[in-house]
């Protein structure tokens, strides 16, 4: 099984390949992850790892799209990135996107009108709790985060390649 750490930063981790803009010798690759193509063949990965990197991308679309050409078929794709009614979003100048459950459903339901068959089906969708969140039920947190920051802390997805 061939692993990405996409954006790892000083997290390296064995058995994967870690990429990052960063320049440090213990990388696998370093990169902008702002222009593309990607310098990475086609069809290499089965599984991608990537923690709040796409926040500070300037097209993350782009970049779903270039991660997508690089797995192979029935690659995990698992993202988390600050959910965009939490302070965290807005704590890093770097920040240029915020991210919602409901931009991974659009994301992927676009990606099948243009691609007919789309390019990801969604594993799994869910909205991590701030310590606070975690005192209310799911169903109530999830309607209180639309106009409460700080229930929700980030988005987790896992996005399925489909080809």
């Amino acid at each position: 099984m061939k692993k990405l750490n996409f954006g790892c930063g000083d997290l390296i981790w064995e058995g994967y390949d870690n990429f990052d803009i960063q320049k440090d010798p213990r990388l696998t690759k370093n990169f902008d992850f702002n222009k593309f193509p990607y310098p990475i063949k086609d069809n290499t990965y089965d599984y991608v790892w990537s923690r709040s990197v796409l926040e500070h991308l300037n097209e993350p679309d782009k970049v779903l799209k270039e991660l997508w050409r690089i797995c192979k078929k029935n690659a995990i794709i698992e993202i988390i990135v600050p959910y965009y009614n939490n302070k965290s979003a807005f704590s890093d100048m770097q920040h240029k996107h915020f991210f919602s459950d409901a931009t991974f459903k659009v994301f992927v339901d676009e990606g099948a009108v243009i691609n007919k068959k789309g390019y990801y089906k969604i594993e799994c969708l869910e909205l991590v709790p701030t310590i606070i969140g975690k005192f209310f039920p799911k169903k109530l947190r999830e309607k209180l985060s639309l106009f409460l920051g700080g229930v929700i802390s980030y988005v987790h997805v896992k996005l399925k390649v489909n080809k």
